[in-house]
């Protein structure tokens, strides 16, 4: 005996008791989960988490002089890179201030090169450099967040150029 064709459509009661508008609406949760996660995995693998084509941004001051590379997204106690690009106002020497309400959130790790004088106070770094150049120099600075959140930064060249920008850091 063939079994009805109609019978996959309809609700039963026998062998099992099931409710077919119940199982297609677990069907269409299932297919929504599969899309959601496949999303993750694709912004993950870009950089909506940490390193990648999402995190990587680059701020420049109105007046260019100023241009800070940087990563958008990070994770808490992983490295975390700035490339710092300036064309000094005065030539033979440069300031950069590094400053944000929870700039203790982060630990500095390496500062390449190293500067001729640094100073802290409330809540930012103040880092002077000698150089030769009258065309530029960059600095690198890596450093690594202590805890998760959004942390807005500015840094300052000179006390003219500004750039302003935020960390988001995930547990």
């Amino acid at each position: 005996m063939q079994p009805n064709p109609q019978d996959e459509e309809q609700s039963r009661h026998y062998p099992i008791e099931e409710n077919l508008r119940w199982q297609r609406i677990e069907w269409a949760i299932q297919r929504v989960g599969y899309l959601l996660l496949f999303a993750v995995v694709i912004l993950g693998a870009c950089g909506l988490f940490s390193k990648g084509v999402l995190s990587d941004v680059t701020a420049t001051s109105s007046d260019g002089t100023l241009q800070v590379n940087y990563e958008r997204f990070g994770l808490r106690d992983s490295d975390m890179t700035m490339t710092i690009r300036v064309k000094p106002h005065q030539p033979g020497r440069f300031t950069l201030v590094v400053s944000g309400e929870e700039m203790e959130n982060f630990q500095i790790q390496s500062l390449q090169p190293q500067p001729q004088r640094a100073v802290t106070r409330n809540n930012s770094l103040e880092l002077t450099w000698e150089t030769s150049m009258n065309d530029g120099a960059t600095v690198w600075i890596g450093s690594q967040a202590l805890n998760p959140g959004r942390y807005p930064v500015t840094i300052t060249l000179d006390n003219a150029a500004k750039v302003n920008f935020t960390h988001y850091i995930y547990p």
